[in-house]
């Protein structure tokens, strides 16, 4: 059977006449708030600062340098050390021998001890309560050993926490008489606003900066995309400049 390339069916979706298609994404957002249950100060900081890449310096502190390659091995694997994946499991996703897996997570944990710390909390939780909430005070409780549900109670924090911040941000936007929304995809929302608006996208922004309450307040980036053609032609735009029209 011959291959052929996957169509993207983004390009499916075109704005109405006179208007251009957005896509308002928050940045890193599940990474965000690992770091803040994890109170790990260099990775607040480098979410802080807007100069820094996140896998850039994730990939220093495993390799101790930045290589495309080494790159993308911290991205997918720092994501599944976070929440608990095993070396076995880590080495058939990056490709590498147990051995080699067991040294990435030594070499994460060293660099950021916050993270463990933060997951024997959670499995403590789990050991006594049964259960683990986020800083919205949304709980869930789960029923299974405590070793096989570990990694999912870890990764519904930051993905209920996540769908909250969005979800408020979805609501916020579509009181906006000049926004209309159309899909929400887990960290992103897509929609469509008349074109004498692009001026003002950054209110966007501000509908979609949501307070979580932690100790120290975390306030997740967001991003935008636009494009008059469709959402698959979206492509990255500054909030802030002088230009009254998208060009895209």
């Amino acid at each position: 059977m011959d291959n052929f390339d996957k169509p993207n069916v983004r390009k499916w979706f075109i704005p109405d006449p006179g208007y251009t298609m957005f896509d308002a994404d928050l940045q890193q957002a599940d990474a965000q708030v690992v770091a803040w249950e994890a109170d790990d100060e260099e990775l607040k900081a480098i979410f802080r600062d807007p100069n820094a890449d996140l896998h850039d310096e994730n990939a220093k502190a495993i390799f101790g340098k930045t290589t495309p390659h080494g790159r993308v091995l911290a991205k997918a694997g720092v994501h599944l050390t976070n929440y608990a994946g095993k070396p076995r499991t880590l080495a058939r996703t990056l490709g590498t021998t147990v051995h080699l897996a067991e040294a990435f997570q030594r070499k994460w944990f060293s660099a950021h001890p916050g993270i463990p710390k933060w997951q024997r909390r959670i499995e403590r939780q789990l050991q006594t309560t049964r259960t683990v909430s986020n800083k919205f005070g949304f709980k869930i409780r789960y029923f299974g050993r405590v070793e096989g549900i570990l990694p999912e109670a870890l990764a519904w924090i930051p993905q209920s926490t996540v769908a909250r911040v969005i979800n408020e941000g979805l609501n916020n936007l579509e009181q906006h008489p000049d926004i209309i929304t159309q899909i929400q995809v887990h960290d992103s929302i897509v929609g469509q606003f008349k074109h004498s608006f692009y001026r003002r996208r950054p209110e966007i922004r501000d509908a979609l900066t949501i307070l979580v309450p932690y100790d120290d307040p975390l306030y997740i980036g967001v991003d935008i995309t636009c494009s008059k053609k469709s959402w698959g032609d979206c492509v990255s735009v500054p909030w802030e400049n002088e230009s009254l029209f998208c060009p895209y």
